[in-house]
């Protein structure tokens, strides 16, 4: 009793810690961004002029996210000790004492004592005296202590970014069964600092890996300079690579987390009209609708009768949880592509909910395009309960190229549900021999 009286005179103010904690936080993001502006890389050449900020190259616009996250609590009985006398000190740290702060990072039961701790590491990590044993040590530290998956991808981004040199180096030195994940999540911070390496890097990958890794190397080219992004993924289009627009949407995706939906669309919207605008503009659709669906409806209607932007209105229409609403919004948009890519997604919904009455309704109506796309929605939203029925119904759309791709896709979910059955109507289905790879590929 007397030990915790005389600790509890002596333990630190939690809100001066607090306020401690946000000031730091503050001191690294802001330190973070001025170094980027300094980089002063070049913007794209693939976004179209508007005299506004954004198309001016304002690099505040697009300020890199922070280093540090708030890490999950574990249970232990870490105690802080003396690890506050050097929670500010602002010389090199010693071994012993980023062993300690990696303690306290992973196994504090005060949250805000990890977020402190994990900072200070953050903010050596910074400091021009950082040396690749003391990666090393704190490595192996996190290791034995157990520190969460945030944590690896925080500290991995981390050196990447403020080490390129070494971290590059430890690629080939790492043991192959961590590799992987220590690549992925080193690049971006990488490529936040020395893109043209992590392009490399990722360029002398193939398949799968190269795949995936290309998808960590645009979140880093993004916090570096979304203008260089941008021209990146065009150049991947202007070379053939059949993913580029996959590539963009996830662009579209970084570029909104940093600049957010203001941001987003004054991009998106600025880029060269064609299929990597329209895959950025769905992006923002998805994400836009998803926050503010009535928002995003009026947005939107502005693209109506532009056929290359037609797929987003079916994206708003997904992600609007209002389905009244949303029927209703389609209902009052001029007949177009658009509309019938959102009519689409409202049968989609229909589908899975209330398929006896959808059915009901696409029967009443005459035979058109308006049906074949209310149809094709219907398919994809009944073959999660009902692939048998689902086939069916998808061989009587009379478009002859979205038939056989509703028929494929919804065969699909049927394989899952019955593999012979599948089989056996594959046989009679007229499709052609290659459909049947698509059908049993688990992607």
């Amino acid at each position: 009793m007397i030990t915790f009286f005389v600790g509890s005179q002596l333990a630190p103010s939690s809100k001066k810690s607090d306020q401690s904690l946000i000031g730091k936080g503050s001191e690294i993001n802001a330190e973070r961004a001025k170094n980027y502006q300094l980089l002063n890389a070049p913007r794209s050449s693939k976004i179209k002029s508007s005299g506004t900020a954004l198309a001016q190259g304002g690099a505040e616009d697009f300020r890199p996210r922070g280093l540090a996250g708030r890490s999950r609590s574990k249970p232990s009985s870490a105690k802080s000790g003396d690890s506050s006398d050097f929670m500010n000190q602002k010389g090199p740290l010693n071994k012993k004492q980023l062993q300690d702060l990696v303690q306290l990072a992973v196994k504090s039961t005060n949250p805000i004592e990890r977020r402190k701790a994990f900072d200070r590491l953050l903010e050596e990590m910074r400091s021009d005296t950082f040396t690749y044993e003391q990666a090393m040590t704190i490595r192996h530290a996190m290791h034995h202590g157990g520190a969460d998956g945030e944590q690896w991808r925080t500290f991995d981004y981390a050196w990447g970014a403020n080490d390129p040199a070494s971290a590059v180096a430890e690629i080939d030195k790492i043991p192959e069964q961590y590799r992987r994940g220590f690549t992925s999540n080193m690049l971006p911070g990488l490529a936040s600092v020395e893109p043209r390496t992590a392009i490399g890097i990722v360029e002398s990958m193939e398949g799968e890996m190269r795949q995936q890794m290309t998808g960590r190397l645009l979140e880093g080219l993004a916090d570096y300079d979304v203008g260089f992004a941008t021209d990146y993924v065009f150049d991947m289009a202007e070379s053939g690579d059949p993913n580029a627009s996959q590539y963009m949407r996830k662009l579209a995706r970084e570029v909104m987390e940093t600049a957010g939906f203001e941001g987003g669309i004054e991009w998106a919207e600025s880029l060269q009209e064609g299929a990597l605008q329209a895959a950025a503009l769905r992006s923002v659709a998805n994400e836009y609708a998803n926050n503010d669906p009535q928002a995003a409806a009026q947005w939107a209607e502005q693209f109506v009768g532009t056929e290359q932007n037609s797929r987003l209105f079916g994206e708003i229409v997904r992600e609007w949880g209002n389905q009244e609403a949303a029927s209703a919004w389609v209902e009052s948009l001029q007949p177009s592509q658009g509309q019938r890519d959102a009519l689409s997604a409202v049968y989609g919904h229909r589908g899975a909910t209330s398929p006896e009455k959808a059915l009901k309704e696409i029967q009443a109506m005459p035979q058109s395009a308006d049906k074949d796309f209310a149809l094709n929605g219907f398919i994809s939203g009944l073959a999660h309960q009902d692939g048998e029925a689902a086939v069916a119904w998808a061989a009587e759309i009379d478009m002859p190229g979205m038939r056989e791709a509703a028929m494929v896709r919804a065969a699909k979910q049927y394989y899952k549900q019955d593999r012979q059955a599948t089989e056996e109507w594959f046989v009679a289905s007229g499709l052609p021999s290659e459909s049947w790879r698509q059908i049993v590929s688990s992607k």
